[in-house]
This record gives structure tokens, C-alpha cells and sequence, in this order.
């Protein structure tokens, strides 16, 4: 059995959700013996064998294993009860607008009849039964499940369906001037609020149709709402009795799937034995990662091909077979944890460096003929910048000194999207861990899932130590420089959850005004030393600024390494701090005293 664990609210409606299309699938296959095939009908939906596998067995109220196959419990909990009661607890387990000739069918087997002797039956109760509903597109449905009230006073009408005034008024104000009478009226009620509760939905339009007059005709009609309102296209009746965009149900299935992980129960097995790994089955798991463009996994390939499950208890061995069997074929490559594709299919971008991270070193001299962008040794910084030039965020690509591993590894790390990046679609490594990412391979691709279940495949290359193709995300953010996400790791290897914050991170963050600020020095930039430009950048600041701030700036005007800039920011001395202050000031009148000879020793060679 599964231990019992702690379920937040949006899972058990991510996975109420999910237990719903199971059950569609599981009825319509009548039972289940082997599991790969119910999970087959659900693919498509990013619903998966483990999925199945741990949802079925963790909710007997909806599943039943019975004569050792999966059957929907309300089949057993139905015998022997009238029609009319059988069909409500069919519809009460489905939880949702349920398929009219599925529902049929389900009944015909509770019954042991054949489905035309109850075809009729069952429409008939549907049709004349005021529990019930039947819409157009012939799905049945509980009328409980939406707003249900005729001549009651308001205040009784909301109380019996539990919506409160306030959420009346606050869903009035989203449908305007919505006409009730007209023909589309809950088409366009649904499209104007949703999400939304629907027993809310109804209440608006019963308060709308039916005069408090005794004398009035009442026209709101309970079953035909919630008949039209299910029926709006795009839009889906959820567990909680929510209409909402049917966009948002893949956040519920990834949300579910998740949840499942948790769940999965330890599967006893007769043969405990690890499985053996024979030449042909070699051939035959390479065949299916040759057979598509995308990656696979060796936990979907184990899923697929021999209906063995993370909660199987040989899974850690039989799974280590078949990483160690797939990595030594010629055919397929190895692109980081248990994941596999077809060779040659690589993206060749992502073996180089983006050429505009490359730094190239100014010519400019004094009239001395000294050069005056000069690096200097660790001794000749000031104390606070020597410690900075190790923060990630004064890190980048091509200008880091990799650290040691922390010796707690984080599962979530925050990280700082900067101009430059944004612009060509990578992230650094400098601002990641060392060894938050596995080591091997080389090359290795990535799954990012966003909150919304929104997944993007994103490639790493320790050799240039950089994340690759996230271009289609990072233009998605309107912050150039600044903006913080994080990345959280999963249960399943090179699968990781990614997430937004609210606020830029304050250090690096840079407006659009300033941006375009920074753009104007940067067309008149040839020619000029970066000690040129650091002053042009420094001028926005009359109260001084940090060093990863000036960082940041003048990396937008021209790509200069971190030593750099704290070299000049030390050697200078128009640039100063006061004591005990963080930030860098610049003082214009002595912009002519060049540079502080007491730091030629310390220039770097």
C-alpha cells in the first residue's frame, strides 16, 4: 500500500480532473487488464502508464480492480439499484458532462442487459427526470451541478446553491451588459467571465430572468443553462464546478502527474528479478527511439514496452539496463539522464559560443602610451570588488572562475536573466551550482515545464557552459535585464519546473528607458576606451551605484569582462567610494588625473 501523504487542494482537483479522463477511457475499453493500453489512449494527453498505474490504485472510489482487471467502481456500487439511482451514481463518479452512449453503455453492464434494451430507457430518464441533463452535443450531466432555483426569494435562491452576494456582484461587473434574453447570451457570459464558478454563472442570470413580481413570468430555466453552459467551445467544466478555458486543463494534467509520482504504490511482483536485457529487445527499444523526432526515455520505453513502472520494485535495476544497453549503441545518443534520441539529431548551434559574447581588448592609449583599459591583478582591486568578481551575478560565460560544489545541493535555484542573454535565447552555468547538473554527458537536453504545463526543450553544453533555446520564453518577459526565475528539480531526471517572480532583482535590473539610454552610448561607442564609456554610464548616477549595476550597464554598451571593470573602478581616480558604502562614485574634476601610478604594479601582463 502507499503511504499516506499530504495532498494539497489543486492536486486533488488536478487529479479529480485526471481521474476523469481515465474513467472516460476505462468505460469506454469496458475494463482493463493490461495497462499499457489504457495508458496508449491517453498519450495524447500527456498522460503516461506510471500515471495510470498510481491514480487507479489510489482511488478506489472511482476504480475498482475486480477479477484482476481495472473497472470503474461505480459498476460495482451500482448493482442491483433502480435506473434511475444507478445512472446518478455513474454520473456522481464521473464527476463531469458525461457522453450520453457511454453512460448507456456503463448502465447495460450494471444491468447485464444489451444496450439497446436500455438505450431508451436510460435517454428517457435523462429527458424527464429534473435531476438530470441532456445538451445538444448529447452529454448527460447532473442538473445539481449548476444553479438550481425557480421563485425563491434571492436570498434563499443563493443560500440553497451556496453563492454569495458578493460573488454576484463582483461577477456582474465582468458581464457588463450582457442581454440574458438573447440567443448567445450564455455563450458570451461564459467567454466574458471565465473562470468561473458555474452555480456563480447561474445565480447572475436567474437574478437577471426572474422579476421578484409574483405575477412574472419566470424565465431562467436551470437544466437549459447549465445545458448551454457546459456546451461553449473551448471551455471545460472542471471538479470544482468551474468553467475555465479548456487552455488551462494542461497545467491540471502536469500538476497530476506529479501528484501520481507521489503517490505510486510499490507493485508486488512474483519474479523479482531485475529483467534481462537480450540482444533483441535492444533492437526493439532502438527502434522505437529511432521511430521519432523527439527524445525518449528509458522510463517510458520500460512503460511501453514491458509495462514496468517507477513503482515496480525491480524499476532501479531494470531501468539501469537499459541507460547501459542504449548508451553503448551506435544508433542512438545519449543526451543526459535516461533520456535518448536518434543520432545525428543534435543541434549543431549549440557546440560554439555565441560570437557576441566574445571580448575583445581596446587599443586606446594616454599620452603616454600607456593603454588605458588595463586589468589588474587580485592585490591591486579594492577589497570589496575582489570579493565580488565570484558573485554569479558579476559571472558570465567566457568570464568565470568555476567553484566548488555547495555542499548542500539546493533542489530550486535562483537565477537573473541578463540583456544579453535574453537577446540570443541562453542562460550561464556561471549562475548555476557546480554539479547541480549532472556531469555526463557533455551535451544534454533539458525539459522545462512552466506553471501554465507549458513544456520547452532547452539544450546544455558544459563545454561552453551554456543553456540553450529559450529564446521563444525569454521574448515573453518584457524586463531586458533583471528578470528573476527560478528552476526547481523533479523526481525524473532533466526535468525541471520553472517559474517567474514578481520583481526583477534590484542590482541588475535596467528599465526600458534606461536600456535605450544605454543604446544611444552604445551607437556612439567605436572608437572610445570602456573607461570612456564606464564615465558616460557612470553620469546616470549622481549618488553613485553598484558595481554589478555598472556591470550590467556597461555590458549593454560593450560586452567587458568583470575584471575589467573593477580594474578600472580601482585605478582611476574620478572613481571612489565613501566609507563603509557599497556604491561607486565618479567626480568629473578628476577625471584629469588619470591613472593612479600607485597601481601600475599591479597590471596584469
Amino acid at each position: 500500500m502507499a503511504k499516506p501523504i499530504a495532498i494539497k487542494p489543486e492536486e486533488e482537483f488536478a487529479r479529480s480532473y485526471v481521474d476523469r479522463l481515465i474513467l472516460e477511457k476505462l468505460s469506454e475499453m469496458e475494463s482493463a487488464v493490461k495497462l499499457g493500453e489504457l495508458a496508449d489512449k491517453l498519450s495524447d494527453q500527456g498522460v503516461g502508464l506510471a500515471t495510470v498505474r498510481s491514480l487507479l490504485a489510489s482511488n478506489p472510489e472511482r476504480f475498482a480492480y475486480h477479477e484482476r482487471k481495472w473497472v470503474p467502481a461505480a459498476r460495482i456500487q451500482s448493482q442491483g439499484r433502480p435506473f434511475t439511482e444507478a445512472i446518478a451514481i455513474v454520473m456522481h463518479r464521473f464527476g463531469g458532462p458525461m457522453p450520453v452512449s457511454l453512460l448507456v453503455q456503463e448502465i447495460a453492464r450494471v444491468r447485464h442487459q444489451p444496450v439497446e434494451a436500455v438505450d431508451s430507457i436510460v435517454r428517457r430518464i435523462l429527458a424527464t427526470d429534473k435531476a438530470f441533463v441532456i445538451t445538444a452535443g448529447d452529454q448527460a450531466s447532473l442538473t445539481m451541478w449548476g444553479f438550481v432555483a425557480h421563485d425563491e426569494p434571492v436570498a434563499r435562491g443563493l443560500a440553497l446553491n451556496d453563492v454569495t452576494v458578493e460573488e454576484v456582484e463582483a461577477a456582474r461587473t465582468k458581464l457588463g451588459s450582457i442581454d440574458w434574453r438573447a440567443p448567445d447570451a450564455v455563450e458570451k457570459a461564459v467567454q466574458a467571465a471565465a473562470p468561473i464558478r458555474l452555480k456563480v454563472l447561474g445565480a447572475v442570470a436567474w437574478t437577471a430572468l426572474n422579476n421578484p413580481d409574483p405575477k412574472s413570468v419566470m424565465l431562467f430555466d436551470a437544466r437549459e443553462f447549465y445545458a448551454d453552459a457546459i456546451s461553449v467551445p473551448g471551455y471545460v467544466f472542471a471538479p470544482d464546478g468551474t468553467i475555465y478555458p479548456e487552455a488551462d486543463t494542461r497545467r491540471w494534467v502536469s500538476t497530476a502527474v506529479r501528484l501520481a509520482e507521489r503517490l505510486a504504490p510499490t507493485i508486488e511482483m512474483d519474479d523479482a528479478a531485475p529483467m534481462e536485457i537480450k540482444p533483441q529487445d535492444i533492437d526493439r527499444l532502438v527502434a522505437r527511439i529511432l521511430g521519432s523526432d523527439q527524445s525518449t526515455t528509458a522510463t517510458r520505453l520500460l512503460e511501453e514496452t514491458y509495462e514496468i513502472t517507477p513503482g515496480t520494485k525491480t524499476f532501479p535495476d531494470d531501468l539501469n539496463n537499459v541507460i547501459n544497453a542504449l548508451r553503448n549503441n551506435p544508433q542512438v545518443s545519449w543526451v543526459g539522464g535516461d533520456r535518448f534520441r536518434k543520432a545525428g539529431t543534435i543541434p549543431d548551434y549549440i557546440n560554439e559560443v555565441p560570437e557576441p559574447f566574445q571580448f575583445s581588448a581596446t587599443d586606446v592609449t594616454n599620452e603616454d602610451g600607456d593603454l588605458v583599459d588595463v586589468e589588474l591583478t587580485d592585490e591591486g582591486l579594492s577589497s570589496s570588488l575582489r570579493k565580488l568578481l565570484a558573485h554569479p551575478l558579476a559571472t558570465d560565460v567566457l568570464d568565470e572562475d568555476i567553484q566548488p560544489a555547495p555542499k548542500t545541493m539546493p533542489e530550486t535555484v535562483r537565477l537573473v536573466l541578463k540583456s544579453i542573454h535574453r537577446e540570443l535565447g541562453t542562460f550561464p552555468m556561471a549562475q548555476i551550482p557546480t554539479e547541480w547538473f549532472a556531469a555526463e554527458p557533455k551535451v544534454q537536453e533539458l525539459v522545462v515545464i512552466d506553471p501554465s504545463g507549458r513544456e520547452l526543450q532547452v539544450w546544455l553544453n558544459h563545454d561552453a557552459r551554456l543553456l540553450y533555446n529559450w529564446i521563444d520564453w525569454w521574448f515573453e518577459q518584457p524586463v531586458e535585464s533583471g528578470a528573476v526565475f527560478t528552476m526547481t528539480k523533479t523526481s525524473k531526471s532533466n526535468v525541471l519546473e520553472f517559474a517567474w517572480l514578481d520583481q526583477p532583482d534590484p542590482v541588475v535590473y535596467i528599465s526600458s528607458q534606461r536600456m535605450e539610454e544605454l543604446r544611444q552610448i552604445q551607437a556612439g561607442s567605436e572608437g572610445k576606451s570602456t573607461l570612456d564609456l564606464l564615465i558616460e554610464v557612470m553620469a546616470h548616477w549622481p549618488k553613485g551605484a553598484d558595481y554589478l549595476t555598472l556591470l550590467a550597464e556597461v555590458n549593454v554598451v560593450r560586452r567587458s569582462s568583470r575584471r575589467l571593470i573593477a580594474s578600472l573602478l580601482s585605478s582611476y581616480q574620478c572613481f571612489y567610494q565613501r566609507s563603509g558604502s557599497p556604491v561607486w562614485h565618479f567626480d568629473a574634476k578628476k577625471v584629469e588625473l588619470g591613472f593612479d601610478k600607485t597601481k601600475r604594479k599591479f597590471v596584469r601582463k
